[in-house]
């Protein structure tokens, strides 16, 4: 494990001042200009001009020069916000290696007073249209700038962990900040990394926790192979910021989708054929349960 201290990159408070005041001037500005950052950083021209050219020499911000001079903050810097404020609140003592990639994500191993995994949101300028299009808590914030997509994702995806967690398998949520979010880890493979002893059981298992969550009023809404930890107690459901509510107008295709996922994964690799129709009984069963 790396100790975090390190991993900032020998950045000082005011650093983090300057980045957190992009952050904030971000929200109404494309490229945020320079009498802005020392403003909100509560910094002097001067100190602030000589911190900035600090951190662009690291690659934590980038700056475009127009009409004026102007600064963003890129993913990097933005993750590096997220572990600081983790750290200052004493849930995160040490990171470690990366231990997962996905389309709109990436995950690091960490160390609090357990062995945590730290999700970053990545959604970006380039599926920032699509994200928006799609999903819920995007559909009234039209003009919500690309950085700001990712944070609203791991918010909405904390949400969903915080009410279901207890009642279904999926990892204990820990904490949040801005586009990270910070959850206990979960040993064992993905589900399409390993062979089933019983899969007979282990795809009724999965419709138990898909029910579950049903029955907490939520669906996945992405659910697959990719998504499934298998753990010596059963499998554990991962990845929830697509989920929607189950009074969505589209729930009823977006839970057939999830359960189309799965049996073909497994009619795949186990030559098991459970029809739809059995598959959303076992689900119905174990929501009303």
């Amino acid at each position: 494990m790396e100790n975090v201290a390190e991993a900032f990159l020998g950045l000082s408070r005011e650093d983090f001042s300057l980045l957190g005041a992009i952050e904030t001037g971000m929200r109404t500005h494309e490229w945020v200009p320079t009498f802005i950052i020392s403003k909100l950083a509560g910094l002097s021209a001067s100190k602030s001009e000589y911190r900035l050219q600090h951190l662009f020499e690291k690659k934590l911000v980038v700056r475009e020069a127009q009409h004026y001079l102007g600064y963003q903050i890129n993913f990097d810097s933005y993750d590096l916000l997220a572990l600081y404020d983790f750290v200052r609140r004493d849930q995160v003592k040490s990171i470690g290696e990366r231990i997962g990639v996905g389309k709109e994500s990436i995950v690091l191993g960490a160390q609090g007073y357990a062995s945590l995994a730290i999700k970053f949101h990545r959604q970006g300028r380039t599926s920032f249209k699509h994200v928006r299009r799609l999903r819920d808590h995007l559909t009234d914030k039209p003009r919500v700038p690309w950085l700001y997509a990712a944070s609203l994702a791991a918010r909405r995806e904390y949400q969903v962990m915080e009410k279901l967690y207890s009642k279904v398998s999926i990892p204990r949520p820990v904490a949040i900040s801005r586009h990270a979010l910070a959850m206990e880890y979960v040993p064992g493979p993905l589900l399409n990394r390993i062979t089933l002893e019983d899969p007979e059981d282990g795809l009724r298992l999965i419709l138990g926790e898909v029910g579950r969550a049903l029955g907490q009023g939520i669906i996945h809404a992405d659910l697959s192979e990719f998504n499934i930890i298998i753990t010596d107690s059963g499998p554990v459901i991962i990845d929830w910021p697509q989920a929607v509510d189950a009074a969505h107008p589209h729930a009823d295709e977006l839970l057939k989708r999830d359960l189309g996922n799965v049996l073909r994964f497994f009619q795949r690799k186990y030559r098991i054929d459970m029809p739809l129709e059995e598959a959303l009984s076992v689900v119905r069963e174990a929501d009303r349960v």
